[in-house]
């Protein structure tokens, strides 16, 4: 599964010119797969319902990992981690 990084950029409104930390979004969206296949979320690349699913679990963790990027929580991320959970959950099952 692969995720493009403009589309991540532009989920996060990061201006396409702008590639300072396109390593950094890079290794989030890899590490974002990494933690879906981890997960126990077995990837059908046929199955179009569940690669969108998937594509939108990447934007969210992405995003919660490039916006909260302290060691401090936030009510902003406690939220985002009910939303992992229940794609994960609808991935899953």
């Amino acid at each position: 599964m692969t995720v493009d990084i403009n589309l991540v950029k532009k989920y996060l409104r990061i201006d396409d010119g702008y590639t300072d930390e396109d390593d950094l979004i890079q290794m989030m969206i890899n590490n974002a797969i990494t933690y879906i296949e981890n997960a126990g979320v077995v990837i059908d690349e046929t199955n179009t319902k569940q690669m969108q699913l998937m594509q939108l679990l990447v934007l969210v963790l992405v995003s919660d990992w490039y916006e909260n990027r302290t060691l401090t929580t936030d009510k902003t991320s406690e939220k985002v981690r009910d939303i992992v959970q229940s794609i994960l959950f609808q991935l899953k099952y």
